[in-house]
């Protein structure tokens, strides 16, 4: 009778490599999550942003409406967070309209997130 031996386990090595894999694995799912993460957070701030831009616009074209050329800075709370934005109207090569530039930044940043230009009449 021929004896035969059943070997049931896994060799180091097959262990070693399964290992490395499933930790490859991991470290890429936890970047996506990383990355949907901050994509999401610059998502929500470049939001706030236009509509901080949004309701400079508004007022712009009602109760602020200026009649000259102007460079005006303000603050602003929106979302729970303290905006500033910045503002210049100037004469368009139209003569019977404004040209404005609104930027927005986060009050403690020094980059702008969001600009918008635009027109009005006089």
């Amino acid at each position: 009778m021929k004896s035969s031996v059943i070997n049931r386990g896994f060799s180091l090595i097959e262990v070693v490599v399964a290992l490395f894999i499933f930790s490859i694995s991991v470290i890429t799912i936890y970047n996506l999550i990383l990355s949907t993460a901050a994509s999401s957070f610059d998502l929500e701030q470049r939001y706030l942003a236009k509509e901080v831009a949004n309701n400079r616009i508004s007022l712009i074209n009602t109760i602020e409406k200026s009649s000259r050329p102007i460079e005006r800075s303000g603050e602003m709370i929106m979302g729970g967070q303290k905006w500033k934005w910045d503002e210049i109207i100037n004469i368009s090569s139209n003569d019977e309209f404004f040209e404005y530039t609104i930027s927005v930044k986060s009050f403690d940043s020094d980059s702008y997130i969001y600009s918008i230009n635009g027109y009005y009449t006089k």
